[in-house]
């Protein structure tokens, strides 16, 4: 070790490369492992793959489509992403989810470099290689950027967008005389990457960045100074190169229809009314913020009252770059307050949040300032219920098979999990992690909590990630994937593809045609009317469950078996058959 250690003090580049491959590392296992080893999950990411699918097979990158019709809810950048991915690789689930992992990981990686550039120039490199890394390992880690960063949704693009503006944001305002390159760097980003933002999901992607900055300036009392010396001439011309020509040309190619659907309907509208059937509270944020960002967000309340935010004179006089964590609190509080505001609400909206809070928690155990107040009571307590919660959590993971129900659409599963091995997997390396951290705070250790953290969750992932994807896409995915291909196989020209009962948004993708998707035999007739069709068919394929074809009204002798996978089965139905039906 001695001699490793003596390695590493021979070149400082040294040490720096080793964070970054360890960074690298992490970031492959958690985003990269068993990536495309899982079917696309309904509903979302079947719908969003689709249409850069259809980009790819049409050669019209400016309109999305999806499922033969105009599809304006999102803007193009993740769709480009995702279809320049399929046109590199091929088109798989894997090739599918790369860009939002690359966006994930890029995100982790910008929080390191910005933290080791804002650190202070006289700091051991140690220390400041160690909050850098923390402060990637912390974002890395976080249930929420793991799970949206394995999946191929707009959410990842949104905010890695919105992320690495900030970030951006930070390199400007903390740029040091000796790097004149850092502020046009930083600014570069900004804009850069705020186009990028407006590009995933609209003006949101301006709109937030630009709260975080107008309030953390106001806070500081720089508001106006930072107004005149900003150029805004510069960021406005970069951003409108980035954002702005896929806006013309989609206004060009369709009119008031997308300005209709997708500023007035998807952005206006989702704010102020609920579309979709997703409501909520006003405070139905806060138990996300706590779950997306476990076992770090624990400690959010303990960084929050050490900042003593609230002592604006303290803020005002403290130096640029050790005002981060007042910067973090805003960028955390306003991302949830804002979205805590709009009628329409899901959990993957608050994603943007996460990276400002894991900056708040590591710059609560490794802080920028000098003369920080000694991490105390309050620290020590948080440790103790994150040791509990860990414990409590490896238990849970090790009984969990008693307590499993058996889901009559997937019958199998809960025996498949139960011989997988996985409940032990996963609630070891909890349980030591919990016993590792015990010990640190009985040894009054508390500074140090963060690395059970880490150690324990990590290993959990990494023992669980290869054997529990392949197992949740035998039991849940394939029969689907399966019986949608046969449907592609199977149907007759002109024969009308229907899902029954919960939209498997994926058959569209997998199947290669269009689908209606309908919950009565009413709305399947419905359905087949409105269809312009110049020779009415004379039977449909029907896809669904047991129990959904069974409460569609479908009897034992009603139809044509096709396949059947599990407890799923593809049936053709005559029209004139289903225009009898009664559902049960």
């Amino acid at each position: 070790m001695q001699r490793f250690n003596a390695w590493l003090d021979q070149d400082a580049r040294r040490s720096l490369l080793l964070a970054v491959l360890a960074l690298l590392a992490l970031s492959a296992g958690l985003y990269g492992q068993q990536l495309g080893g899982l079917g696309l999950m309904d509903k979302t990411e079947g719908l969003f793959v689709e249409i850069p699918r259809q980009m790819l097979v049409s050669g019209d990158w400016i309109t999305p489509r999806w499922n033969g019709e105009l599809f304006f809810d999102y803007p193009v950048w993740g769709y480009w992403m995702v279809g320049l991915s399929f046109r590199l690789f091929g088109v798989s689930e894997w090739a599918a989810r790369l860009p939002a992992a690359l966006a994930a990981s890029a995100t982790v990686l910008a929080v390191f470099a910005v933290l080791l550039l804002v650190a202070p120039a006289a700091e051991a490199l140690h220390r400041r290689l160690g909050r850098a890394l923390l402060g990637g390992t912390v974002l890395a880690l976080c249930p929420g950027w793991i799970g949206w960063g394995r999946s191929s949704v707009t959410d990842m693009f949104l905010a890695s967008g919105i992320s690495l503006a900030l970030l951006g944001f930070v390199l400007a305002h903390t740029a040091p005389a000796q790097r004149p390159w850092q502020r046009p760097l930083g600014f570069v980003a900004l804009a850069v990457f705020c186009g990028i933002a407006v590009l995933a999901k609209g003006p949101v992607g301006l709109l937030l960045p630009g709260l975080v900055m107008l309030a953390f300036w106001a806070l500081k009392g720089t508001l106006l100074q930072e107004l005149r010396r900003t150029p805004w001439l510069a960021l406005v011309a970069l951003f409108l190169g980035v954002a702005a020509p896929w806006y013309g040309l989609a206004t060009a190619a369709n009119g008031s229809e997308f300005l209709g659907r997708f500023l007035g309907f998807s952005n206006l509208e989702r704010f102020t009314s609920v579309i979709y059937d997703h409501p909520g509270p006003p405070w139905f944020y806060l138990p996300w913020v706590v779950l997306l960002l476990l076992p770090w967000s624990l400690y959010l309340p303990v960084a929050a009252a050490r900042l003593r935010f609230w002592r604006l004179q303290v803020w005002r006089r403290t130096p640029e770059g050790e005002d981060l964590p007042l910067l973090a609190l805003l960028w955390l509080v306003l991302m949830v307050a804002f979205f805590s505001a709009a009628a329409t609400k899901l959990p993957g909206y608050i994603l943007p949040a996460l990276p400002g809070g894991s900056l708040l928690v590591t710059l609560l155990f490794v802080p920028l300032q000098p003369s920080s107040p000694a991490l105390g009571a309050g620290l020590r307590i948080t440790g103790w219920g994150n040791a509990s919660l860990l414990a409590l959590m490896g238990v849970a993971a090790v009984l969990a098979p008693r307590w499993l129900e058996t889901d009559p659409s997937y019958p199998a599963f809960a025996d498949a999990l139960r011989a997988s091995g996985l409940p032990w997997l996963l609630g070891i390396p909890l349980l030591l992690a919990a016993g590792a951290m015990a010990l640190l705070l009985c040894r009054a250790r508390q500074e140090w909590v963060w690395l059970p953290n880490a150690a324990g969750l990590a290993a959990a992932l990494a023992l669980v990630i290869p054997v529990l994807v392949p197992l949740i896409d035998r039991e849940r995915q394939l029969p689907i994937r399966t019986l949608a291909r046969l449907a592609a196989e199977q149907g007759q020209p002109g024969e009308p593809l229907m899902v029954v009962g919960y939209k498997r948004y994926s058959v569209v993708f997998y199947s290669g045609r269009p689908v209606l998707f309908v919950n009565s035999p009413r709305k399947a007739a419905r359905s087949l009317g409105q269809a312009a069709r110049s020779t009415p068919p004379t039977s449909v394929l029907l896809l669904g469950s047991d129990a959904e074809l069974l409460e569609f009204g479908i009897g034992p002798g009603d139809g044509t078996p096709l396949g059947r996978q599990d407890a799923h089965r593809l049936m053709r139905l005559p029209v004139e058959r289903l225009q009898q039906l009664e559902p049960s």
